[in-house]
């Protein structure tokens, strides 16, 4: 242990890496034995606890703009990281430095003795404890995977999302959105074990969420229902049934993000009394928090002349999302897409989103255990393309021929992937 002391955060995230058997195992006998050992902290006075297949870390993002720009101290974990692992803990909206990060997983490593555990529950203890120092008002929390046996799922959430309910994760979560949407809903508390506002922010729920939200017997607030929002002058009007508020548009540049932000004021209300957080909202500053919102590779522009863009959309729906935004924002030039995705992902229809919205295909290689080649995706999705393609080792290299094949006034957009968006980031940034 004396050795561990003196780690570097490379050196602790090399370690958890390869130190329990599986990349993704959920249950929480393990990570909830281990939170009882180091005093079962809670991260803050108010907890949100976010699940849903996409849209979770967006949400997790206006909240904490949301509430800071109210005066209130938060702090969120999130996952997956695009750039750097700091990035999945934040306080005040800026990442936790390496030294605070590597305490906690020395903590963390003392307690457990010879209890496994993951990667993604080592490190929402750390959040967890990191949070619990931090005197902070309000804790935001994105899911890892499903929610019932989710390492998250450790803490009762004053308040409960659920984003939206695809399809996603079916090896782990079911091959149905009704199978899907109970997983999700697993972060829910029945009324007898403590009072909890549910907010659910998919316009269509699965009739299992439905069912979920009634058993619980807590209140539940749904989007499209009990609160919504439409344009109003340089922003959006937000209408939550009690109350209503004017509110800058969401900065990030997909129209979904308005949903999003919505769902994010309304469970922040349901943390926090809605008068306070009218009297105490500081629009000023909300605008300011907003323009430096800390959420990278959603429909993220990177280069100009062609135009890059970058989004981390890896299932249908997420794709199809991508594929209306692409539509909808016409280019004086041609589209191209460069893609890589993991192996396990379903490759065939996400590509088949995406190909009416675009003139031309460049596919490359993932690396890393769940990685495939650039081969291999195509062979995949072969029926659900019918645009010119081309195939690279490398997401890089894809990129570097897409923008020398294109002209000034076309349009590239790269996805598929955290792991190839953050490849590029990272490139484009050198």
């Amino acid at each position: 242990m004396s050795k561990k002391n003196h780690w570097s955060l490379s050196q602790w995230l090399s370690y958890l890496e390869n130190l329990h058997p599986k990349t993704i195992d959920l249950g929480l006998g393990r990570v909830a034995e281990v939170y009882s050992l180091l005093g079962r902290p809670r991260p803050a006075k108010k907890i949100i606890s976010i699940a849903g297949t996409n849209g979770k870390g967006s949400v997790v993002a206006h909240i904490t703009a949301l509430a800071m720009a109210c005066g209130y101290s938060c702090g969120s974990h999130t996952s997956p990281h695009l750039l750097a692992f700091n990035e999945r803990i934040q306080v005040a909206g800026r990442p936790v430095d390496d030294l605070l990060i590597c305490q906690a997983f020395l903590q963390i490593e003392t307690a457990r003795g010879g209890i496994s555990l993951s990667y993604f529950e080592f490190a929402t203890l750390a959040a967890i404890l990191l949070m619990a120092v931090a005197d902070l008002d309000l804790a935001v929390f994105e899911v890892g995977l499903g929610g019932r046996l989710d390492a998250v799922n450790i803490l009762d959430a004053d308040v409960a999302v659920i984003t939206s309910i695809a399809l996603d994760h079916q090896q782990w979560l079911g091959n149905s959105r009704t199978s899907i949407a109970l997983e999700k809903a697993g972060i829910f508390r029945a009324a007898e074990q403590l009072p909890q506002a549910l907010v659910i922010g998919d316009r269509e729920p699965p009739v299992s969420l439905l069912q979920a939200v009634q058993q619980s017997a807590q209140p539940a607030y749904f989007l499209g229902g009990e609160f919504d929002w439409q344009t109003d002058n340089d922003g959006i009007r937000i209408d939550c049934g009690k109350h209503t508020i004017n509110l800058p548009a969401s900065p990030l540049l997909a129209p979904i993000q308005n949903d999003n932000l919505t769902v994010a004021w309304c469970a922040l209300s349901g943390a926090m009394p809605a008068t306070e957080l009218m009297q105490k909202l500081d629009r000023v500053r909300l605008e300011r928090l907003f323009k430096a919102l800390p959420l990278r590779g959603r429909l993220e522009k990177i280069s100009s002349y062609p135009d890059i863009y970058v989004d981390v959309a890896h299932n249908p729906a997420a794709a199809e999302i991508l594929s209306q935004w692409l539509e909808s924002n016409p280019t004086a030039g041609k589209t191209w897409a460069v893609c890589a995705m993991l192996a396990d992902k379903d490759h065939e229809q996400v590509l088949a989103c995406i190909d009416k919205s675009v003139n031309g295909w460049y596919l490359a290689d993932i690396s890393g255990v769940r990685g495939q080649t650039g081969e291999a995706l195509l062979v995949s999705s072969r029926g659900s393309i019918s645009k010119p393609v081309r195939v690279y080792s490398d997401i890089k290299i894809a990129l570097r021929a897409a923008v020398e094949l294109a002209r000034l006034e076309d349009r590239i957009i790269v996805f598929g992937s955290f792991l190839a968006v953050a490849r590029v980031i990272t490139v484009q940034n050198q």
